[in-house]
């Protein structure tokens, strides 16, 4: 996941993420690691995604057209 933060983090810190995905009723919250900054850009894994939480992951990814 890609967020535009106005603070300071490091690579490999760690941080408590919710946010509502597209389609879902109610908010995700989970945990993710700093894997990417420049900037205020930051780019996210995430570490506990619950295997529903997965599943609608990896079926949004699959509506969406390729970037060039």
């Amino acid at each position: 996941m890609g967020l535009l933060l106005a603070t300071d983090m490091n690579i490999g810190e760690v941080a408590g993420l919710s946010f509502f995905f597209p389609g879902s009723a109610s908010a995700w919250e989970l945990r993710g690691v700093v894997r990417y900054r420049r900037g205020y850009h930051y780019g996210f894994e995430f570490l506990s995604l619950t295997a529903g939480q997965r599943e609608s992951l990896k079926a949004y990814l699959a509506t969406l057209e390729p970037a060039d």
